[in-house]
């Protein structure tokens, strides 16, 4: 039987979690930790949202990314919350290339990506409920109210499959900047087997 997936010497990796989580946080933490290790890609997202102090992201206004979308700029696009989101298409030649492609995506985009990559992996970013509650407070972009029910709704989805760790980053960084670091350096010995 054919399997229409293409194979890439390359894993791309799929960080994902609710909002609060620490997904960025855990991002750049393996950046800085991997900076002199070759084949590890940390591309930046592009979201129809203005620059954030927490998030390193491209920003464009709905009519450029619907042009860029249209354009086939985007390896993987989705909307979430009232925005747009992509990863740039130049990915695919770093995943042809070998190198393993590390973005943070929503729920979303995994079946999108399972259908169109592999190997792949889901690393799914949990932090307890008080603390989310307590990093999107910090962020000041919503009420309580709002902040519960977008707690609320991401209890409701749970992320399943052979291609997905957990990593809880309720505590210090370190602790699962570590996991996540020691995930990324696997995907990279793979690489080496394949």
């Amino acid at each position: 039987m054919n399997d229409p997936q293409p194979f890439h010497l390359g894993t791309l990796v799929l960080v994902v979690g609710p909002s609060g989580a620490g997904k960025d946080s855990l991002i750049d933490y393996a950046r800085q930790r991997l900076l002199d290790v070759p084949h590890v890609v940390f591309p930046r997202r592009t979201v129809t949202r203005s620059e954030s102090d927490f998030e390193d992201n491209l920003a464009l206004s709905e009519t450029e990314f619907a042009e860029a979308a249209t354009a086939g700029a985007f390896a993987l696009s989705w909307r979430a919350h009232g925005l747009a989101y992509g990863i740039p298409k130049a990915v695919e030649a770093d995943l042809a290339g070998g190198s393993s492609v590390v973005v943070n995506v929503s729920r979303m985009a995994i079946e999108p990506a399972r259908a169109k990559y592999r190997p792949l992996r889901v690393v799914v970013v949990h932090a307890r409920r008080e603390v989310l509650f307590e990093r999107l407070t910090a962020r000041g972009r919503e009420s309580s109210e709002e902040i519960a029910r977008r707690l609320d709704r991401a209890d409701l989805v749970s992320v399943t499959g052979e291609d997905v760790t957990v990593i809880d980053n309720s505590g210090p960084i370190e602790a699962a900047g570590e996991a996540f670091v020691s995930l990324l350096q696997g995907c990279i010995r793979g690489r080496q087997e394949r």
